[in-house]
């Protein structure tokens, strides 16, 4: 990750653990973990019930895993040198996978599962992939750079055997931010920036690799290669912020619809405490992100609430970088409905944390997308791809299935049940209920 975008490291700070802080009624900030020997960890992701699964290290990196209560256990590591490139994405085959560049040699992608010693190495030799998004046929979205002169960044996709191919490749004057998604009309979506110019653009690329310019953003609101998050919200539309830029230079939140219309949601403030570089969606239908904030100029991160109609609400200020940290803060939504996240510089030894947001959230609701096959008899493995899918049980047209096997928040394996008859494929988790809008077809 440090190849690609600037992250924020501090110096050596001294802090006390665990301390709860509320803010503004808004819910509760706690630490859940200081790094210590390790340094600087770069977000998360939920791969089993209440397991995390996340990347640190500048000098030694390793992958590891996390739990709310802060039990941690290292899964893999690699020498100084080695720059891993791509927070964790999870497979359809529970493993975890990311890439790593060894030393400046071609990048590599590689795999976990959630015992230490397990991980798997895939050499390629064109690309050096960055992970995106999980994909409904069980392949894997990212971008990347191509091992040869040019250096061009592609928008790829990856098997889980390592195989991976371009789906389109950009001029060598752009690079790509790690945002790319696809949207439920199949297309793929992503943030270009001008390498020589503070320009950039939201771009659609179709399936068959025919690229739409979006939505250009106006001179100045690419001033670095700052990660620029982007996702589709469950109103179908396109959300993003941009760190820089607006009408007071200090970043903004904008929504985009699929068609390339665009409105502006918010414009933060003339200070020192907006850029903007993180933003998910919540389980109750709104945003919530984080700010870099500029902490040389007296400016603090900011951890913040807005609604899809603009309103913000500041939740947590990282006023003490020693007990807090400071943003670049990567966040993820727990099944539990807690926001957990990265930040660098905290702790005593200023190696960074990793901490807890409760704004009283419901437990995130089930989104089953899409499945395949389409049809089978009883006894078929279908997967189901979708969001929020852990702890999943699952009926076919309201039988349950003989066998259900969750593979990280995005996959599930289900098996099809004698006596199950066509219909919709229902999946239940502690969070709710969500059907299909396809049907399964019993043969």
């Amino acid at each position: 990750m440090s190849r690609n975008y600037v992250y924020l490291l501090l110096g050596s700070l001294a802090c006390i653990a665990g301390q709860v802080t509320a803010y503004a009624g808004s819910g509760s900030f706690r630490i859940v973990k200081y790094m210590d020997k390790y340094d600087q960890p770069a977000g998360l992701v939920e791969g089993t019930p209440g397991v995390f699964y996340g990347i640190v290290g500048s000098v030694t990196t390793v992958g590891f895993s996390i739990t709310p209560q802060g039990s941690m256990t290292v899964l893999t590591s690699f020498p100084s040198g080695d720059n891993v490139e791509s927070l964790f994405v999870a497979g359809p085959n529970k493993r975890l996978y990311s890439s790593v560049e060894p030393g400046g040699n071609p990048g590599s992608l590689f795999s976990v599962t959630a015992a230490p010693g397990s991980r798997e190495i895939y050499p390629e030799p064109d690309f050096i992939p960055v992970l995106t998004q999980s994909l409904s046929n069980g392949s894997l979205l990212g971008v990347g750079t191509i091992n040869n002169p040019s250096n061009a960044w592609n928008l790829l996709v990856s098997q889980t055997d390592g195989q991976i191919s371009s789906l389109y490749q950009f001029p060598t004057t752009e690079r790509l931010a790690p945002s790319a998604l696809q949207a439920n009309d199949g297309n793929y979506y992503g943030i270009s920036q001008a390498t020589n110019a503070p320009t950039g653009y939201v771009f659609k690329v179709t399936p068959s690799g025919s690229l739409t310019k979006l939505y250009s953003f106006p001179s100045g609101y690419f001033v670095y290669y700052v990660f620029a998050p982007l996702l589709q919200a469950d109103d179908g539309n396109l959300y993003g912020a941009v760190a820089y830029g607006g009408a007071n230079g200090t970043g903004i939140i904008y929504k985009l619809t699929l068609s390339g219309e665009y409105t502006l949601l918010y414009t933060f403030p003339k200070n020192n405490s907006g850029f903007p570089t993180s933003l998910i969606e919540g389980s109750d239908g709104n945003l919530y992100g984080a700010t870099l904030g500029n902490f040389g100029a007296g400016g603090v991160g900011q951890l913040f609430r807005i609604t899809k109609s603009g309103e913000y609400t500041l939740l947590y200020e990282l006023t003490d970088p020693a007990r807090d940290g400071a943003c670049q803060c990567d966040l993820v939504l727990g099944s539990d409905g807690i926001i957990y996240g990265t930040a660098q510089g905290a702790g005593a030894t200023g190696a960074g944390a990793i901490f807890a947001l409760d704004a009283g959230l419901p437990k995130p609701q089930p989104w089953a997308k899409q499945f395949r096959p389409a049809s089978g008899q009883a006894g078929t493995q279908v997967l189901i791809w979708g969001s929020n899918l852990l702890s999943p049980s699952v009926e076919f047209n309201g039988v349950p299935a003989s066998s259900v096997e969750s593979s990280g928040p995005n996959y599930v394996w289900a098996t099809v049940p004698a006596g199950a008859t066509s219909g919709p494929i229902t999946v239940t988790t502690p969070g709710g209920t969500n059907t299909t809008q396809a049907s399964f077809t019993v043969q």
